[in-house]
């Protein structure tokens, strides 16, 4: 009777172990100045930007839960009128996949797109300046532990 109402007490305590991520995000406009002679790039608020401005867009992740979470997935849409600055996305303990329609992601160079040539459905790769999403897969989130993924777009 003892080890049945320790193992009813322990039982909510256990229902409460979760992982919880929080995400948020941050878009920033890419300036060169020049501080002690040389060229340095700054990040600014991207609040006025034109065309040929970079904005980076950082995504910061953490696990505000008490269990581990595991292969969390990420999505951001590339904003419209803006195109992909190639090899521009950060990943550091993440997988990082394209989209161009936002369903479904893969590695750029197993990215394609169908189109209508002559009668015929034909696959062609997609280029960067196609891309409409990109992922990323964390395989693990320890509780309690943060990271960050971006990319960079150019304003069209």
């Amino acid at each position: 009777m003892k080890y049945l109402l320790v193992c009813l007490l322990l039982l909510p305590s256990l229902a409460l172990a979760a992982p919880d991520i929080q995400v948020s995000i941050a878009a920033e406009k890419v300036v060169v100045v020049e501080e002690g002679g040389k060229q340095v790039e700054k990040r600014v608020s991207a609040i006025d930007v034109l065309p040929r401005d970079v904005i980076v867009y950082t995504l910061q992740y953490e696990n505000k839960g008490d269990e581990a979470a595991q292969n969390v997935v990420l999505n951001d849409p590339i904003p419209q009128g803006t195109s992909y600055v190639v090899a521009s996305a950060i990943s550091p303990a993440a997988e990082v996949s394209f989209s161009v329609d936002g369903k479904n992601f893969k590695k750029p160079s197993l990215l394609t797109y169908t189109v209508k040539k002559n009668g015929k459905m034909e696959q062609r790769k997609a280029s960067p300046e196609q891309y409409t999403h990109i992922r990323w897969v964390v395989k693990k989130i320890p509780a309690g532990k943060s990271g960050v993924v971006g990319f960079r777009v150019k304003v069209n």
